[in-house]
């Protein structure tokens, strides 16, 4: 699997407008093309830039990404209907970027994201600066020696990624299964308890890793909007 980042940023007064456009129009065509939304969230202004939207898909490798690339720009059946999407979406955003993301290791799958229930609403969103050609590095440590700890304290695992056509940048997505609940508690636990051994542990060790590799790191939190597909309800089997 690899995955598609689309952070937009929205023109005051017109969130609603878009997520119509997104819901009613280019869901639709990403998901004819087998895009898989894993979410769709909008910033949270006391820790982020604002107004924003960060959609996260998946697709199943490059060459299915490439069959999506073509279908946008020069595919006869597609082309114009995603030229009418993006003229239309100008309409209410002011910019955006877009990153191919490749996951760590183990990252979990959508489908396997569903199968556990994971709850999408409220996420912390983390863009990590390696050090040059170090981000591959970075991931693969996140997914060895932080995602236990972070699992045991109160955050669920969305996925971690590398930047492609970048050497320096890495992405991080947490759940938080309580929402802002689960943030307070985590916070206050977090400055005000002693660790337990087993964490002290992970903590030491993930620390010497992550300051060797990495010069700085941005964070804040994001909650979902509505065509975001992780509810918290499981799959039934």
């Amino acid at each position: 699997m690899i995955y598609i980042h689309e952070q937009t940023q929205i023109a005051p007064g017109k969130m609603d407008r878009f997520v119509d456009l997104f819901e009613q129009v280019y869901q639709p065509l990403m998901e004819e093309l087998g895009a898989r939304l894993v979410a769709m969230w909008e910033t949270v202004a006391i820790s982020l830039p604002w107004p924003q939207t960060i959609a996260l898909w998946e697709v199943d490798d490059q060459v299915h990404y490439s069959k999506i690339a073509a279908a946008q720009y020069t595919d006869v059946k597609y082309a114009k209907r995603f030229r009418a999407w993006r003229n239309e979406r100008e309409t209410c955003v002011t910019g955006g970027t877009g990153r191919i993301l490749a996951p760590a290791p183990h990252n979990p799958t959508l489908a396997e994201l569903k199968a556990d229930g994971i709850d999408a609403t409220v996420c912390v969103h983390e863009w990590l600066t390696t050090q040059p050609d170090k981000q591959f590095d970075y991931v693969e440590q996140i997914d060895r020696l932080w995602v236990p700890y972070a699992r045991r304290n109160g955050r669920k695992w969305i996925g971690t990624y590398s930047t492609q056509w970048k050497n320096f940048e890495a992405i991080s997505i947490w759940a938080l299964p309580k929402g802002f609940t689960s943030y307070g508690e985590h916070y206050t636990a977090r400055y005000s308890k002693t660790p337990s051994p087993e964490d002290k542990a992970d903590l030491e060790g993930w620390m010497q890793i992550a300051i060797a590799l990495r010069e700085r790191y941005d964070d804040g939190l994001m909650t979902a909007l509505r065509p975001t597909p992780l509810t918290g309800k499981k799959k039934k089997k």
